[in-house]
């Protein structure tokens, strides 16, 4: 029995791949699970397995092919006992122009891994020259290497991405006029305190070459076009519904400064809010299941554990939602942790193709840009969204007084097929009641 093997959607907004490395070949016999190819994106890099055991009988793309999500790229027999290899039979994409540039909504982390200084880059791409100290991503190491352009050169290139990181449009841009034009001054990377805060470090302004009648036209990427699909669709699937509750985090806020020094000390990275908006994120969704659910036709699909999908923007490029999953399994710092692993992985695009799979229910957070509503297009085929605002100190009433307190918006986006006002709402009042009483007395670890 044949079986073909299809490039893996890395994500909704994810419509191609690069093929890095390929670490079997034709005639190869390989088992269920075992790991036959490595894949490049924009956001993700991953390792792919093997759908089945057998004996890779058929390889139709070759290490640097860009390939469509969905494409057949291999063919495994089951049955045969070897096989003649066969040559790639598709020539090569074209590169998309989808920026790599990427910073975590969700949750930010602190620091990240140190550049690899050892002759591959950790996916099999040999590097001819020394990399310098500065972070480069494995889809613009295997395109420097391909294209013969060492990374210390690059090291010279301003990216337009977080902190100045270069992306893919970035190092094809810079090809263009290789050779004519001086590069521009090395990149400094963010310090941590930039890197907690989004805005502290501001990409260059972009220099677009505008049209005699001041306006300029530019082709949607791949990444962009699917998640126009994804969004529009949603919209026709979905009766859209918004219900916004104030919350007054002074609680939390006193919890995670009285607790903020020993958490570092034991975890390693800081204590952010959203891991109190996600533990009451989950504890709302038990108490209202309706609303961890999916619609089939005229069914209604009931979801019994909680995969919380949590938004990840990618610069100007697109976003990506991995997944906590059993996120109803998680005490507050194992959500914590998993936040963390997930921004960092998705900061170094090491996201599994599991990691961005199977969501419930998705949590997004545009507050730390400064954003204080937000109403976002429901995740399909989930029934709803939750977005968190800003939290800002305002004067409020309380007990006939007025009182400085640290107050944020949360907004839930909602499928009305499904959910109801009133549902809506009393999952959105469970969950400041929740928050407003956080006991300031309960052990961290």
């Amino acid at each position: 029995m044949k079986t073909e093997m299809v490039m893996p959607q890395m994500g909704e907004s994810i419509a191609e791949a690069t093929i890095s490395k390929w670490l079997k070949k034709v005639g190869d016999t390989v088992k269920k699970d075992e790991i036959i190819l490595e894949i490049s994106t924009d956001k993700v890099d991953s390792e792919i397995p093997a759908p089945s055991s057998g004996t890779i009988t058929e390889i139709r793309f070759k290490e640097g092919d860009v390939v469509p999500v969905k494409t057949v790229i291999a063919t495994i027999d089951s049955a045969a006992a070897g096989g003649t290899a066969v040559a790639p039979s598709r020539p090569a994409a074209a590169p998309s122009a989808a920026s790599a540039g990427m910073h975590v909504a969700a949750a930010t982390p602190e620091s990240r891994p140190a550049a690899n200084k050892s002759g591959t880059n950790g996916h099999g791409v040999h590097q001819e020259v020394e990399e310098s100290d500065r972070f480069f991503s494995p889809l613009v190491k295997s395109l420097a290497e391909k294209h013969g352009v060492p990374l210390s050169e690059l090291a010279a290139v301003t990216g337009s991405g977080q902190g100045g990181r270069l992306n893919k449009q970035d190092f094809l841009s810079y090809l263009e006029t290789r050779g004519s034009a001086k590069a521009a001054a090395p990149a400094s990377r963010p310090t941590p305190a930039a890197a907690a805060n989004p805005t502290a470090t501001k990409a260059p302004a972009p220099q677009i070459d505008w049209e005699a009648d001041g306006s300029k036209v530019v082709v949607m990427d791949n990444m962009r076009q699917a998640i126009a699909e994804h969004m529009v669709r949603s919209k026709h699937t979905s009766p859209h519904v918004y219900s916004t509750q104030e919350v007054d985090c002074s609680r939390i806020s006193a919890y995670r400064a009285k607790h903020q020094a020993t958490f570092l000390e034991n975890e390693g990275f800081k204590l952010s809010f959203t891991p109190f908006f996600l533990e009451a994120a989950v504890k709302g969704l038990l108490q209202f299941p309706y609303i961890n659910s999916s619609i089939d036709g005229k069914k209604i699909i009931l979801k019994k554990h909680i995969n919380l999908g949590c938004a990840v923007a990618l610069g100007n490029s697109g976003l990506i939602v991995p997944v906590i999953k059993r996120a109803e399994e998680k005490n507050f710092v194992g959500l914590a942790r998993s936040l963390n692993d997930l921004a960092l992985r998705a900061r170094n695009k090491k996201l599994l193709p599991d990691d961005v799979t199977g969501g419930s229910f998705t949590v997004t957070n545009p507050g730390v840009f400064g954003t204080i509503i937000g109403t976002p297009i429901i995740n399909q085929p989930q029934v709803a969204i939750l977005c968190l605002g800003a939290i800002k100190k305002r004067p409020v009433v309380v007990d006939d007084m007025i009182a400085i307190r640290e107050i944020c918006y949360l907004t839930l986006s909602y499928d009305h097929r499904i959910v109801d006002g009133s549902l809506a709402g009393q999952y959105l009042q469970f969950v400041t009641q929740y928050l407003e009483s956080w006991d300031l007395a309960r052990p961290l670890f």
